[in-house]
């Protein structure tokens, strides 16, 4: 099969996204396909430009940022131009390779920037299937624009019947939402998937008493009271270290939280880091927080972040949201903490080193729930199976 495959996001960047479609992507290479990615525009994840060629292979997966560039402009017109580049380019390529691609797979559209493909795939008779991995909608802003673009998303269900033959989702949560709009039939769960293999070479050695923090620094991954909780820790730790890990769009705020709590040497900002940094940052604690909020969106992802924490082997703490409890258990392979209880995060923080080689067999459960439930490889052959059976209804 020749897959095209579209995204949003930026290609080596060390976020879920990367993660999650380099992995897919290998396992349907290493089954004979063809995968080629290709990338509308930059994203706010290249600031610091670990992206510096526009196409490509990287890891032998191909790669084409259709706006041209890799780059994303400060200028929001610059932006505007570098998209419908893209728009023109991805539209052109389609054409061209009409009798080529068998399938058209877009990981996470929005209809506002995905609106054309939608549109050319229907025309063109070139099965579209999609994967949802959000509900963007339920993300509360101020900001119009912003409002405007989660306006939009609402268009995205009531489409899906007319566009799109299969439907990939990453919860039993956005499962149960899509069946209203989509045949329930026809709507496949492929949960956070993780490449063990990354994490295979990283070993830990004596107790390091530092926590770590990996992702985006978004509202609803509770950094804010990651932050006091880590604070209220050092009273009773005051050796605790803490590394916050990966690229931080709201830099000026988090910088703003640490001063109000007089952090400054105890906590580590690693800024942008690769795919291939993440498992190195990671291996540098020995305890991972992960602090999802109690909101809509919250509830149905299920963060890629989680598969990485646990594949380590080092003990975690999330809190309770989502599928995540479909999966671990207290006390067995994970420390649960309640949602926006900063008070429970601090005794979890403290419990750790207080039951340290407690806290080590739940690391070491933690990475066998990853081998039994979240290895990538596991659903290649349901991915495949979708494709081919699409195929043979084109044909």
């Amino acid at each position: 099969m020749k897959i095209a495959w579209f995204a949003n996001i930026d290609f080596q960047e060390g976020n879920a996204a990367n993660a999650r479609i380099r992995c897919l992507a290998n396992g349907l290479k290493k089954n004979g396909n063809q995968i080629f990615l290709f990338l509308l525009s930059p994203t706010i994840f290249n600031s610091n430009r670990i992206n510096k060629k526009s196409k490509g292979f990287f890891d032998g997966l191909y790669f084409n940022y259709l706006s041209g560039t890799s780059s994303r402009s400060q200028f929001l017109i610059v932006r505007f131009f570098n998209y419908s580049l893209a728009v023109f380019n991805s539209s052109v390529l389609l054409f061209k390779k009409r009798k080529y691609f068998d399938i058209i797979f877009l990981y996470n559209p929005r209809f506002l920037f995905f609106w054309h493909i939608y549109l050319i795939s229907k025309l063109l008779g070139i099965p579209l299937i999609i994967e949802k991995t959000e509900l963007d909608e339920t993300v509360l802003t101020k900001n119009f624009f912003y409002k405007f673009i989660r306006l939009t998303d609402k268009l995205d269900a009531y489409l899906l019947k007319y566009i799109c033959f299969h439907l990939f989702v990453i919860s039993d949560n956005l499962r149960d939402h899509f069946k209203n709009y989509f045949p329930e039939n026809k709507i496949t769960k492929i949960p956070i998937v993780v490449d063990l293999s990354r994490f295979e070479l990283q070993k830990q050695n004596g107790i390091f008493y530092t926590i770590g923090y990996l992702g985006s620094f978004a509202p609803k991954d509770g950094v804010k009271n990651i932050i006091k909780s880590f604070k209220d820790s050092l009273e009773y730790l005051p050796h605790l270290r803490m590394k916050l890990i990966g690229f931080n769009p709201n830099r000026k705020e988090i910088n703003l939280e640490l001063k109000k709590h007089l952090l400054n040497g105890q906590v580590e900002k690693s800024g942008q880091i690769t795919y291939n940094q993440v498992p190195i940052w990671l291996s540098k604690c020995d305890l991972l927080v992960l602090n999802r909020t109690n909101d809509k969106y919250s509830h149905y992802g299920f963060p890629t972040k989680l598969g990485e924490y646990l594949a380590t082997g080092i003990p975690t703490i999330c809190s309770k949201v989502g599928n995540i409890e479909l999966y671990l258990e207290h006390n067995k392979n994970t420390y649960f903490i309640e949602p926006d209880n900063p008070a429970n995060l601090t005794a979890a923080i403290i419990a750790r080193y207080k039951n340290y080689d407690d806290f080590n067999k739940m690391g070491e459960n933690g990475k066998l729930v990853v081998k039994e439930e979240f290895d990538y490889e596991k659903f290649i052959p349901t991915i495949l199976h979708v494709f081919e059976s699409t195929i043979k209804i084109r044909y």
